[in-house]
């Protein structure tokens, strides 16, 4: 009997699994147990003619395939090259794979060559805190499996190039990924290098004001203003003024793109702040994550970065009440018949709309054309609910001629960055001892013993959350914008001025005309 190590990844749960082989004398037949899905099953097929189409036997026996542990679904073509190299070794074609600690997979043509797989980050992460030290994977994958530090990554394209190095131990040049390291976030000329950048956009200094607020403090935003007016453009350049991604972050964001199948095929490994902007047509389950084994939504594929939504109330209400759970937890968790999945989606939301549906309510040039019932139609599409769970809400107005003809510099993303970045450093080292870094992402609970308000600005909250009819949550809100507001002028208390702009975010009378 041969045994090969290998392992399955189900949702982001990764678990080792052990691939028997075994002969046995009696009419030629291959049996594959332990829960194999259709994918699994069909791999004795695509064995059979990569190993006879690379020069060795498939042993005419009867042979048995146990993927242990029994009790656990076993899903994905990355089975292959265990399966086959546990035929070559269990009828003696080639040497032992070398220890305990070797895992591999991969799938496999029909000619041999080894494909690459989904999940690889994630996999060798885990198996690497099992004790695992080495792996033989696709080299396809290699550009992910490389950045995992303490464990050798050997990157294979054939299934020749594999079996030549297990008979010889010779490693084909380029195919090693061991000991790479994470991009120094030093490196980099301008923390705005490849963005899109806010010089472009002219005027509009109140939003950009609300945008600073809002990426200082991981605030959710909304925008509200007739086309045109520069609210996607705005959303665009948001990404240009976030610190950049630590290296626990980026690991994180990673491995939801590397099990979703998206994962950039230059690097290997996220290092950008994911801007995911979904078309309003898009559907629940596009949003949250569907299948059987349920795949990263868009919801978890913004995690640790920013999810826009254009034109939110043609979103479709049910897709839209989705977001409460992901806004208020930070995750999502998605319920089948056999089993639950919780994916990260720590996200900063933003999203766009026009004031009512033809997008000139209020517009002081161009006249509205919509009756009061479908403005009211329009607005009521966004519930209380998921308008309670957004931070700040800017009003944008039309651009004027003085401002887009006006040749003299414009607020650019640098300027911002620094600022947003000097804030994010002293909300750090408030929240040193927590699991948290800013203060969008703030527990309500502590708030009083971590916010300090001067007893002007406890004043004027006071009144505020009586004359504004603020809720627990928008009340909570308010003080987490202020916190935000006072970090960014370095204030360590919060005082009336920063509780007077952060209520001027608080602007829900736009939503009810």
């Amino acid at each position: 009997m041969q045994k090969i190590q290998s392992c399955c990844i189900e949702g982001l749960e990764v678990y080792p699994i052990n691939v028997e082989v075994d002969m046995d004398t009696g009419l030629p037949m291959v049996m594959i147990v332990g829960l194999p899905n259709t994918a699994v099953k069909e791999s004795k097929d695509r064995v059979r003619s990569a190993l006879k189409n690379n020069g060795y036997d498939f042993p005419l026996k009867r042979i048995t395939i146990n993927l242990s542990p029994a009790y656990t679904r076993k899903d994905g073509t990355h089975l292959d090259l265990p399966i086959a190299l546990g035929l070559l070794g269990a009828s003696g074609q080639i040497p032992d794979l070398g220890g305990e600690d070797t895992l591999c997979f991969g799938e496999l043509s029909l000619d041999g060559k080894i494909n690459g797989v989904r999940g690889v980050l994630p996999m060798l992460l885990k198996m690497r805190e099992l004790g695992y030290r080495r792996a033989l994977i696709p080299a396809e994958n290699l550009k992910e499996g490389r950045y995992v530090e303490g464990m050798e990554v050997l990157g294979f394209k054939s299934l020749k190039s594999l079996l030549g190095f297990l008979a010889k131990g010779e490693i084909p040049d380029g195919m090693t990924g061991a000991g790479k390291k994470f991009p120094d976030r030093k490196s980099s000329k301008s923390p705005v290098e490849n963005f899109l950048d806010f010089r472009d956009l002219k005027g509009q200094e109140g939003l950009k004001r609300g945008i600073e607020i809002a990426a200082s403090g991981a605030h959710n935003i909304l925008f509200i203003g007739p086309p045109g007016s520069g609210k996607s453009m705005a959303a665009k350049r948001l990404p240009s003024i976030l610190p950049p991604l630590s290296y626990q972050e980026s690991i994180e964001v990673t491995k939801l793109y590397s099990i979703s199948g998206k994962l950039p095929s230059e690097e290997g490994l996220i290092t950008k702040r994911p801007f995911r902007s979904p078309h309003s047509s898009s559907t629940a389950a596009s949003l949250s994550g569907g299948g059987l084994i349920p795949m990263p939504g868009e919801i978890s594929l913004a995690h640790h970065g920013i999810l826009f939504l254009d034109e939110l109330p043609e979103f479709d209400k049910g897709a839209l009440e989705l977001l409460r759970q992901p806004l208020e937890d930070r995750e999502i968790t998605l319920s089948r018949s056999h089993r639950s999945f919780t994916y990260p989606s720590n996200f900063l939301f933003a999203a766009a709309m026009n004031p009512c549906p033809c997008g000139y309510y209020g517009d002081p040039v161009k006249s509205c054309s919509c009756s009061a019932r479908d403005i009211q139609r329009y607005h009521h599409k966004i519930s209380g609910p998921l308008l309670d769970r957004i931070d700040i809400i800017v009003e944008v107005p039309r651009g004027e001629y003085k401002h887009l003809n006006s040749r003299s510099p414009s607020l650019d993303s640098n300027t911002m960055a620094k600022r947003v970045l000097g804030a994010r450093k002293i909300q750090e080292a408030r929240y040193k001892e927590y699991a948290f870094s800013a203060n969008g992402l703030l527990p309500d609970h502590l708030q009083n013993p971590l916010f300090a308000l001067s007893r002007e600005g406890e004043g004027l909250l006071a009144r505020a959350f009586d004359q504004f009819q603020l809720t627990a949550r928008g009340y909570h809100k308010v003080l987490k914008v202020s916190r935000s507001i006072a970090d960014l002028e370095g204030s360590p208390d919060i005082k009336a001025p920063h509780i007077l702009e952060a209520l001027q975010y608080r602007q829900t009378h736009l939503l009810s005309p």
